[in-house]
């Protein structure tokens, strides 16, 4: 049995989709798996032990006819038992549709017109269910298709927690102290808590930055760098990785940290999947549908009348101006002693 995987993007939906991943494999232990991802998000899945192919998607092909039709000749050549679109996008659902199978797969409430191209149409997903059982269920119905013939363990059971990652060592890395991961980085502007919300939560923290060190990690837009970079000269025990390390380094730095404080953004699943405890701001989003899912996580939000929202932009982003940097440290303060287990700060 050959399956082959659609999730394109982004960042966080990939990793979200790695425990469905997961459940397909340990149902269908000898099966091949296949997944078609973007070229930005293929550094986390190369070389993982469930996949036996991975197939590169450049969003260049769309404007350059030879090579999007190479694509697809690569595409079929091999044929598939069955393809599942996890992502549920109009792109997704084409390259689903390209796809040699018998079995085309998907939602019937995915977006775009994409379920026009299955000819497996399951039933729609509760709207607010998290991503991760999202796919999850979508594997699980995938499975009671193709007959598997097996009883499937209950939802609660399906995230597994132990899938291996590719990582590596930054050569710069030296941990003189256990430390804590900042992301202060997202796509949406609207999910950003505010730069100086950061420093002074950092002002707040400096009993904790005495045993701790507090490293921001993100990509490499010049304006985080310079922050973090300043915010690492101005206080003791800041240190920035803005910029300076890949995927598979983060994976690294993560595994081995206290707990990291997020925005809404594809790292903080990162973190979800290594299992590691998180403290995430959330704004415009909800933390149904894409929040943490560490088994010790917390959530700071508002709660006003105008969330969750779901706009990128956003003139006035009070949501996350009202959730203010003494709250943030007075709730990380708490998190670490329960994490702990007594009081030690």
């Amino acid at each position: 049995m050959r399956i082959l995987l659609v999730k394109l993007s982004a960042l966080g939906d990939v990793i979200q989709t790695l425990p469905a991943l997961a459940l397909l494999k340990r149902e269908l232990p000898f099966a091949e798996m296949d997944w078609v991802v973007e070229e930005r998000n293929a550094q986390l899945l190369l070389h993982h032990p469930y996949i036996n192919q991975l197939l590169i998607f450049k969003k260049s092909y769309l404007k350059a006819p030879e090579k999007l039709f190479r694509f697809i000749q690569n595409l079929r050549s091999k044929k598939y038992t069955a393809v599942i679109d996890f992502q549920g996008l109009l792109k997704s659902a084409l390259i689903t549709f390209f796809a040699r199978s018998k079995y085309k797969i998907g939602f019937s409430n995915h977006r775009e017109g994409s379920p026009f191209f299955y000819n497996i149409k399951f039933f729609p997903y509760p709207p607010d269910l998290h991503a991760v059982k999202r796919y999850i269920l979508l594997a699980k119905k995938s499975l009671l298709f193709l007959s598997t013939g097996k009883e499937i363990e209950p939802e609660e059971e399906t995230i597994p927690r132990n899938i291996s990652l590719p990582e590596s060592a930054p050569q710069f890395f030296e941990s003189k102290k256990p430390y804590l991961i900042l992301i202060p980085s997202a796509r949406w502007k609207s999910k950003l808590w505010p730069f100086e919300y950061w420093e002074k939560f950092l002002v707040f923290s400096r009993d904790l930055r005495e045993v701790l060190d507090f490293y921001f990690v993100g990509g490499k837009e010049e304006e985080l760098k310079s922050f973090t970079e300043e915010m690492s000269r101005k206080y003791k025990g800041v240190i920035s990785w803005v910029g300076k390390t890949s995927l598979t380094e983060l994976a690294y730095l993560m595994k081995r940290c206290k707990a990291v404080i997020s925005v809404d953004t594809g790292t903080m699943h990162l973190a979800s999947l290594l299992n590691k405890p998180i403290i995430a701001l959330f704004g415009p989003t909800s933390e149904q549908r894409t929040g943490p899912w560490s088994e010790k996580f917390l959530v700071l939000k508002e709660n006003l009348p105008c969330q969750p929202c779901f706009k990128r932009d956003c003139a006035t982003k009070s949501c996350l101006y009202e959730l203010k940097p003494e709250r943030v440290y007075l709730a990380l303060k708490e998190f670490l002693r329960i994490l702990e287990g007594k009081f030690i700060f």
